[in-house]
């Protein structure tokens, strides 16, 4: 359910967007609605004046140990630079936030990216203990790197060890770091699974280069369904078959779970940004029930999977599916309990079919 927005400043918001209650389960996204909610009844000339308000009341709606949501925060908020963010961590006293060192321990998975004609460059770090750090900076002038503890999660760390384990053989086929100096171009990755180091590339132009992409998509795929949250890294969701089995993943997790917490997880923000990358619209239902030559306030009743049967447009699906996801977004009163997998599953399938 929404509120009454007409005097609230949404223009930074990530997480708030003027709901009435909070939607989320996750701790960083809960205690960062709660902050940005209360920042939107301010008046912000600079988005630096906001991230430092929100700054100021993350910490309040978190118990002791959880200070990583602050570092979450800044790091991706996208509306600031890193000298902005610097400057904000330093006025208040947030030494852990930017680290001038790599964090210590083991390392399960490593990604550093690079841009040779650009001027920035960032990494990933998942540790066996669980931490999950990040790496940002600027090559010029002063070529300064900073990294960011910004999660714990040790489940999702057994979960990608267990993975590189199994795939171990593959792995250590993959061309070594040096292997892949000689034919980069303009920007290149490092990649690091255990012990083994390897080279990736953006334009991946040898078969090996190629070899790398899978065992690094799949281990972030890991992070997305593991319930960590979302991050700026993902690859962005551009075919139908991956989005379908993604998606597929969270509802079977919903099932399985009789208090189905994971609700809240499906109707984020991610899966709109899927909607939009694979050229979907939210229109409430409007291209959909055109298609299908139906008028629900006319009537007779039809059920959704009768619609389903003379839907032949893959692009009009996608937008009732999308649709469909922005009514429990937005305009659920009671969202775990109105929330139907069947639904989306029935979706699913004949979306699939018609990509086809």
């Amino acid at each position: 359910m929404q509120a009454n927005n007409e005097n609230k400043n949404l223009e930074y918001c990530r997480y708030y967007h003027g709901e009435l209650r909070n939607p989320y389960l996750d701790s960083f996204k809960e205690c960062a609605w709660e902050a940005e909610q209360l920042a939107s009844e301010e008046a912000f000339d600079e988005a630096k004046d906001f991230l430092s308000f929100v700054v100021t009341h993350i910490p309040i709606r978190i118990s002791s140990g959880n200070e990583l949501n602050v570092n979450r925060y800044i790091a991706f908020f996208e509306h600031c630079s890193l000298e902005e963010k610097l400057e904000i961590a330093r006025e208040f006293g947030l030494r852990e936030v930017f680290l001038t060192e790599k964090p210590r321990g083991r390392t399960v998975f490593e990604e550093f990216w690079e841009g040779t004609y650009t001027p920035t460059y960032g990494g990933l770090f998942l540790y066996y203990d669980g931490r999950i750090a990040v790496k940002i900076g600027n090559r010029y002038p002063d070529d300064v790197a900073y990294y960011l503890l910004i999660a714990r999660d040790k489940y999702v760390a057994d979960a990608v060890k267990k993975l590189i384990k199994e795939n171990w053989a593959a792995i250590s086929a993959l061309p070594k770091k040096s292997d892949c100096l000689e034919i980069c171009d303009g920007s290149y990755n490092y990649y690091k699974f255990l012990t083994k180091r390897c080279g990736g590339y953006e334009y991946e132009e040898s078969e090996g280069g190629k070899a790398v992409k899978p065992f690094h998509d799949r281990i972030l795929n890991i992070f997305y369904r593991t319930n960590t949250p979302s991050y700026e890294w993902f690859e962005s969701i551009t075919d139908v078959e991956t989005f379908v089995e993604m998606w597929s993943l969270l509802l079977d997790e919903i099932d399985a779970d009789e208090t189905r917490a994971k609700v809240y997880d499906f109707i984020d923000a991610r899966f709109a940004e899927d909607c939009q990358n694979l050229g979907f619209e939210m229109d409430v239902f409007e291209s959909f029930y055109k298609h299908c030559d139906y008028d629900p306030e006319k009537g007779p009743e039809k059920t959704f999977e009768e619609l389903l049967s003379v839907c032949t447009d893959y692009h009009i699906l996608g937008n009732a599916i999308y649709s469909q996801w922005r009514y429990y977004n937005h305009w659920a009163y009671d969202v775990k309990a109105e929330f139907e997998t069947r639904w989306f599953r029935i979706a699913f399938k004949r979306l699939s079919e018609l990509a086809g």
